[in-house]
């Protein structure tokens, strides 16, 4: 197999629409965002991705990946206080050996020490095998910020209420604080103190709706917020991980569906969490959409 070398080239203002062009091309079959935008270019919810893909350009560092001069490939990222975050990177399949993915993990590499940051941030989809095989020669780990959404299907329409949970509501205040808790525990968890400051910049906003502590016991397990979505119930549930399984797992979805009075439709939890529930049974039934889930990794400066 030929050496290929790759030059990194700053991509000008000018040339955002041809970046965003080779973004799509190099990722179309790999990542269902892109696939979701190709698939309805002209739909609103395209425009919005294009212009929040515009907005990302203006405000990252973006380099065209050049082979023999040719554009191969992009990449885009950005710097924060304490890390840099990986916006875009990509290859065209026809570039994707002769070790051009070490040489884009070298420059990214020296990007980051260049910027004087320890930690490298990238989001990525599940079936994106060329970026996590990059992401592997970073020595990428899992944060433990990354979620996914469940499908459940109601098996009983009068559940009991297991008699060890309470569930109690929590004004905006206080949920935002515990949100913000249960959310850095499980990067503790999973990723170790040293990267929950790097985490905490990336939590996302708390959605609104209705704020829900969990209790076992008289002591605090965890966090849960609920919000309809159209005529159904959706719920976000974020326990200590002594309740990953998949009995204690249903038996807080029970808890907040009799407080609620309404049956949960889509439950999100942190991908850890899923990893810990074992097939579905009868008294849970739930179903996975692991092809649309991303992974939040993060790497040390080589």
């Amino acid at each position: 197999m030929p050496y290929l070398h790759v030059d990194f080239v700053p991509a000008r203002w000018w040339e955002a629409i041809g970046f965003i062009r080779l973004t799509f091309e190099t990722t179309r079959s790999r990542d269902p965002w892109v696939a979701r935008i190709l698939a309805r270019p002209w739909s609103l919810s395209s425009l919005l991705e294009y212009g929040y893909l515009l907005d990302n350009f203006f405000h990252s560092s973006s380099f065209f990946a050049l082979v023999s001069g040719e554009r191969a490939g992009v990449i885009a990222m950005h710097s924060r206080p304490k890390f840099v975050y990986m916006e875009i990177i990509g290859f065209l399949p026809r570039f994707q050996h002769g070790r051009t993915g070490i040489q884009a993990a070298e420059f990214i590499n020296e990007y980051t020490k260049r910027h004087g940051c320890k930690w490298g941030v990238a989001a990525m989809a599940v079936k994106n095998r060329p970026v996590h095989m990059l992401s592997n020669a970073f020595h990428g780990r899992l944060m433990g910020l990354s979620t996914t959404e469940f499908t459940l299907t109601a098996t009983d329409s009068r559940p009991s209420v297991p008699s060890e949970l309470e569930v109690k509501r929590m004004n905006r205040s206080a949920a935002n604080d515990a949100w913000k808790r249960w959310r850095l525990y499980e990067v503790d968890q999973v990723a170790g103190h040293d990267i929950i400051e790097v985490a905490s910049e990336l939590l996302e906003k708390m959605p609104r709706g209705e704020y829900l502590a969990l209790y076992h016991e008289g002591q605090e397990i965890g966090f849960a917020l609920a919000r309809r979505r159209g005529s159904e119930m959706s719920v976000d549930l974020y326990p200590s991980m002594q309740f990953w399984s998949t009995p204690s797992t249903a038996k807080l979805v029970v808890a907040i569906t009799c407080h609620l009075g309404s049956a949960v439709r889509y439950l999100k939890v942190t991908q850890t969490h899923a990893n810990r529930l074992t097939a579905p049974d009868e008294s849970f039934i739930f179903e996975r959409h692991r092809e649309e889930e991303r992974h939040l990794v993060f790497y040390a400066t080589i």
